[in-house]
């Protein structure tokens, strides 16, 4: 051991050779003006948290700010008796394996190495000094601990005091409190700067665990009550948040399209109504200059200048505004007047509603065997060869374009990708077509079988389900045609659709969730009379029947509500991306509105 140095004071010494920040070992102590110690980096770091615009420095313990030279922490002085100190114990702990340093015995003078130490005298015991303790009446009652013992127990300390969760701000201090306002972990210096009573709620920890147990008893008793999956609803209303945005943005840029087309308009027709009024204006003044001539004698002088008059107050309208002699007005203070009166509600772009609410809103008539929609909202609609295309305008759906197609005959199933390609099952085929309904390609899914097709669904990766009712079998496809697996799906008839990448079809009165290994994951009982079935964007299913629709979750296929249609029965339903229902039905016409989008019917015209 290097002179100068005693086992015991190696001992001693080692509890204070660590940072207060990074509670590690000092690497570079620099000092203080407050005698506190930390490492470079440790420090550096610090500066970063602090402002780092100042040449200040405040100390995490006492908070008593340092002057930094010019160079900043690197120029502080070193701190080099913690230099030494952390050199030496280095030393000590790299000794080769059973030439580690040796605790002394200090109860005697023959360099024993100790055994024990004796917590009364504080001293470190031999083999002999232990027994002599043991064996002295007055010593008898004195605590000694083995130096195993007291290794386990300064072990146990180390631990406990890393297991101590401390403040970022502030590393040295301990996170003691909980603010229950802002939700937070905080340590008593940031309770005094940044959680101020009574703006914040501040508690021990103790208290804070109590309340939210208590809060996470109040909450079991509701989720007992309740039939649906708190993960999956807060998926969806993930979803119904992201897509409310996106939709809000859409109309928001509709609306300013708009817009932008009335202010076009407007400024022309301020210009038309400025220029009118103008040169009525400058018809008058040129009256009055031209009498001012005609009094006396008229000479080829006032000739040229009348007509000079003139040109130089109607020719700069010769190319911009015709005023006709019955659109003269009278002449009142109104001819200098123009101006732009804002019209009230007229940009607002809708509300935001908490709960679902449906209600009937519009109709539109349309000729249709299957429905879909596009990213934009735009609905279409497609019979044999005839697609149409339908947009909302207002309160209303109009078709705002129809195309025939040659490249499809007799489609029974219809679905959109992500690509707003138009995805067409026209038996024995499988089609897509891109915007402009030109063909992309093509493919024929259980063509060594012959099989029929009877439904089809694409999903948000815009793979491609194609059913097979008479097989019990549903084709899973990349969008390019490509075969990945087919998987049993037995019972499988007209209806399918996909969420979640479980593909879902109804079975008599049953609603099965398939996923893409072809693993039966839910069946839930359904009523037999169904019409058709879809998912909105949340992957919430909607199965129509006569006069109503159901509404189940998407995670298990609980059910929700039930969708009251007076009028009359369903033909087939589908779900716009932006969260529409769409339903139709020969020889009628209906609407309906969730939490304040419409909802569309269409009937065949």
């Amino acid at each position: 051991m290097a002179e100068g140095f005693t086992a015991e004071s190696v001992k001693v010494i080692l509890g204070h050779l660590e940072c207060s920040i990074c509670c590690t070992r000092y690497n570079q102590p620099k000092n203080m003006d407050c005698s506190h110690s930390y490492c470079l980096k440790c420090l550096q770091e610090l500066k970063k948290t602090q402002n780092p615009d100042t040449n200040k420095l405040k100390c995490p313990l006492c908070q008593k700010e340092t002057i930094l030279p010019l160079d900043g922490v690197t120029g502080l002085q070193s701190n080099y008796l913690l230099i030494a100190l952390v050199e030496e114990v280095n030393k000590q702990e790299q000794l080769p394996h059973g030439e580690e340093s040796k605790v002394m015995c200090q109860a005697c003078d023959e360099e024993n190495a100790a055994i024990s130490r004796c917590l009364n005298c504080e001293h470190y015991l031999c083999l002999e000094c232990h027994k002599a303790h043991q064996r002295l009446a007055a010593l008898k009652n004195h605590e000694i601990k083995t130096l195993a013992e007291l290794q386990e127990v300064d072990e146990t300390q180390t631990e406990s005091k890393m297991n101590i969760s401390r403040c970022d701000i502030h590393p040295i201090q301990e996170l003691c409190l909980y603010c229950m306002t802002c939700e937070q972990l905080t340590c008593k210096l940031c309770a005094v700067q940044q959680h101020k009573q009574p703006m914040h709620n501040l508690t021990d920890l103790l208290t804070a665990v109590e309340i939210c147990q208590t809060e996470a008893s109040n909450g079991v008793s509701q989720l007992q009550r309740s039939k649906f999956n708190i993960a999956a609803m807060r998926n969806r209303l993930s979803c119904l948040f992201q897509e409310t945005n996106n939709n809000i943005s859409y109309h928001t840029e509709q609306k300013l399209e708009q817009t932008r087309r009335e202010e076009i308009r407007l400024k022309q027709s301020a210009k038309f109504m400025y220029q009118k009024k103008e040169k009525n204006l400058a018809k008058l003044q040129f009256a009055e200059k031209t009498m001012s001539h005609t009094h006396g004698i008229m000479t080829n002088k006032n000739r040229l200048e009348i007509l000079k008059n003139r040109q130089e107050f109607f020719n700069k309208y010769e190319h911009d505004v015709i005023v006709h002699e019955d659109q003269e007005e009278e002449l009142t203070y109104d001819l200098s007047f123009i101006a732009f009166c804002e019209v009230e509600n007229e940009v607002e772009l809708g509300t935001l509603l908490n709960k679902e609410k449906w209600e009937l809103m519009s109709e539109v008539g349309a000729d249709t065997a299957c429905l879909s929609s596009y990213s934009t909202g735009d609905i279409v609609a497609v019979l044999s060869s005839q697609i149409n295309i339908l947009r909302q305008l207002g309160k209303d759906f109009k078709t705002i374009s129809q195309i025939k197609c040659k490249d499809i005959s007799r489609p029974t199933a219809i679905a959109v990708n992500n690509e707003d390609h138009l995805i067409v099952l026209d038996n024995p085929n499988v089609k897509t077509l891109n915007k402009e309904f030109q063909l992309l390609h093509q493919f024929t899914p259980g063509k060594e079988s012959g099989s029929k097709l009877t439904c089809l669904a694409v999903d948000e990766n815009n793979l491609i389900a194609v059913g097979y009712k008479d097989k019990g079998e549903v084709s899973l496809h990349n969008p390019d045609g490509s075969l990945i697996r087919t998987l049993s799906a037995p019972g499988i008839d007209e209806y399918m659709a996909i969420s979640n990448q479980r593909i879902i079809y109804t079975c008599n009165k049953k609603l099965i969730f398939v996923d893409y290994q072809g693993n039966k994951k839910i069946e839930t009982t359904i009523f037999e009379c169904d019409k058709g079935l879809c998912c909105d964007i949340g992957g919430d299913i909607y199965v129509l029947y006569p006069k109503r629709i159901q509404h189940l979750s998407a995670d298990q296929g609980k059910h929700v509500e039930w969708i009251v249609i007076n009028q009359t029965d369903g033909d087939t339903i589908t779900c716009t991306q932006q969260g529409k229902l769409v339903i139709h039905k020969n020889k009628y016409r209906y609407v309906l509105c969730v939490g304040g989008l419409p909802f569309l019917f269409i009937t065949e015209s």
